[in-house]
Formats: structure tokens, C-alpha cells, sequence
């Protein structure tokens, strides 16, 4: 080539400027996007209202989740979402705008999804072919008409905890836990079966079962107090019954489960002959 001279420079094409462009710009939204979302989910706000509703379904939501095949289908999905949701806020521990709050936030989902039963319960009424979902199903109609007897459990309930929550003595808020688990089961168990049949009220003590079971039974192994009423305040000590009453109420109880079991075969039965 002689001195001088240089190579011809290429210009590209408006076809390919076109496509570089494009693909700059998707390149930029997905970026975007993807720190947008990233923000969303380290969002104490948003993680607030899903930590929220989670603890409103183990709660105040029992034990109406829906009264057809697609409102409970419903109910399911948003229990999934919502844990989806608080358990992809814990990872943001690390996030450079994770504060004090934040952690605090993430502190309280940790404890409840290791601690919470919600999942267990969601697993049957979720399952088409689960025996509780058709007994739940069934049986919504009267366990509807106990809304107003429900939230009368769930305002004593709120009551309690607030009380429980400024006990120091150690035993005493043992005993009182202990107390409070009796009676927030009896309080359900014992309204559904003063109005609604058998396999209602099976599928309500089962389901309080999954539900706070499992953490009574850890805490209350060497504590069998049963109660009549929630904890309250009452001359500065837990008001409890009396031991007897635990041995009846433990056998009612126990008829409870041998009779769901009574239903989970029969129904096996059903199935295995058509």
C-alpha cells in the first residue's frame, strides 16, 4: 500500500446499526428489570406484607381458606407466593441497603418459616386427592357459619399473646405458653363440634394439630397443663385447670384422631373399589 494511504473504513449498515441498538437497549432493560426486581424483593415493605399475610393464613385466616375447588386452588397460590417472596427476602442479610430494620425484618421470617406448620397444612388442603381437602371442601358451608365464633378465638388469642409477652418469670411463661396452646385448640375444636359434624370437627383438630402441634408438643413435653380459658392476667398468676380435666380432654382428643383415621379408610376403600 503506498505511504500515505490508509484502509477504507467500513460503515456499517443502517440494518446493522439497527440491530446494535436493539440489542444495547434489551441488554440495558434487562439490567433494569433485573435491579428493579432485586429491589422489590429487598424491599422491607414488600417483605413486610408477605411476612404478613403468611402469619394472617397460620392465623386469622383458619380456618376458612375458601369455599369452592378454585377459591381454595387460589388460597394455595398466594400461600406459595408469600413464601416464595420472604424466603428470597432473607438473602438480602448482605445487601448494601439492608438496614437495621431490615434485619430485624429478616431475623422474624427466619424464625417463622423454620418454626411455622403452615406448610404441612397447605400440602393437604392443596393435594386434589388429599381426604382433608374433601372433608374441608364438604364441610365449608357450616365452618362458615362459625366465622363470628372463629374471631372471637382469634381476639382472645390476640389478647393472651400481648399478656404472655410481658411475663418475665420463666416457669410462669412456660406454664403460660402451655396454657395457651390447650386452650386456642379446645377454643376451635369445641365450637365446631357444637354445631357441625364429626368429620368437621376431625378436620379442624387435625389441622390445629399440624398447625401449632408440633411446636406444643417441643415445649410442653414436660409441662401437660390443659385450660378452659386463654392466659390472662389474674392476681399476677396463669389461671390453668386442674389436671383431671387434661386426662378427659386428652381422650376426646384421641377419639378426634382415631376418628379421622376411621374416615381416611373408608374413603381409601371408596377408591380402591371403583
Amino acid at each position: 500500500m503506498p505511504d500515505g494511504e490508509s484502509f477504507p473504513r467500513r460503515t456499517s449498515s443502517p440494518t446493522e446499526a439497527m440491530a446494535t441498538t436493539s440489542a444495547i437497549f434489551l441488554l440495558a432493560l434487562t439490567g433494569l428489570l433485573m435491579c428493579l426486581a432485586a429491589g422489590e424483593e429487598c424491599s422491607t415493605e414488600h417483605a413486610s406484607a408477605c411476612y404478613n399475610s403468611l402469619v394472617h393464613y397460620e392465623g386469622l385466616g383458619f380456618p376458612l381458606y375458601g369455599e369452592t375447588e378454585q377459591e381454595l386452588d387460589e388460597t394455595c397460590g398466594h400461600i406459595n407466593h408469600y413464601f416464595e417472596c420472604a424466603e428470597k427476602f432473607i438473602v438480602c442479610r448482605n445487601h448494601t441497603n439492608c438496614d437495621k430494620e431490615c434485619e430485624e425484618m429478616i431475623d422474624d421470617i427466619e424464625i417463622f418459616v423454620a418454626q411455622t406448620q403452615l406448610r404441612e397444612l397447605q400440602s393437604d388442603l392443596c393435594d386434589v386427592l388429599s381426604p382433608m381437602r374433601q372433608s374441608y371442601l364438604e364441610n365449608y358451608l357450616c365452618l362458615e357459619d362459625l366465622a363470628d365464633e372463629y374471631t372471637a378465638c382469634h381476639n382472645d388469642s390476640q389478647k393472651s399473646q400481648e399478656y404472655m409477652a410481658h411475663i418475665t418469670d420463666s416457669k410462669e411463661s412456660l406454664l403460660a405458653k402451655c396454657c395457651f396452646f390447650s386452650w386456642y385448640q379446645d377454643c376451635f375444636t369445641n365450637i365446631t363440634r357444637d354445631s357441625c359434624s364429626v368429620n368437621a370437627t376431625v378436620f379442624v383438630s387435625v389441622s390445629l394439630h399440624k398447625l401449632i402441634g408440633r411446636t406444643a408438643d417441643v415445649i410442653c413435653h414436660d409441662t401437660p397443663v390443659v385450660c378452659s380459658s386463654p392466659p390472662s392476667e389474674k392476681d399476677g398468676k396463669v389461671v390453668a385447670t386442674t389436671q383431671e380435666t387434661s386426662t378427659e380432654d386428652h381422650s376426646s382428643a384421641s377419639h378426634l384422631l382415631i376418628s379421622f383415621l376411621l374416615v381416611l379408610l373408608s374413603i381409601s376403600v371408596h377408591f380402591s373399589l371403583q
